[in-house]
């Protein structure tokens, strides 16, 4: 996935990184596709409730790189039938990002890490 991330460029060396390229993220709609791919017990990814830390950042000629961890809940949805006994619960869910910011014009690419 492609977008463009000039927020998070611009707060790379601020202690709220974290926050800015989170906030980022949701302003595009960037997250519901990787957190849907990487789910592994639910079937539905919630994006309401997802915390980031940043697991690792480096520097690499006009690239900036970041490992991200994605904490954040799934569901696997019932008919919503009186009679259905399975109950609507949040699942705990966790996925890796790799992010890679350019410098010169802020475009960053997003690919979900294998565990």
């Amino acid at each position: 996935m492609t977008l463009t991330l000039p927020e998070t460029r611009a707060a790379w060396s601020q202690p709220d990184f974290a926050a800015v390229l989170l906030t980022e993220l949701r302003q595009t709609g960037a997250l519901p596709g990787p957190l849907q791919q990487g789910l592994s017990r639910g079937s539905h990814a919630l994006t309401d409730d997802v915390a980031l830390l940043v697991l690792q950042r480096s520097e690499q000629g006009d690239a900036l790189q970041v490992k991200a961890g994605l904490s954040y809940f799934s569901i696997i949805p019932g008919c919503a039938c009186e009679a259905d006994p399975t109950p609507m619960s949040e699942l705990p869910e966790y996925v890796e990002l790799r992010i890679a910011i350019r410098r010169s014009d802020a475009v960053a690419t997003l690919a979900l890490l294998d565990d």
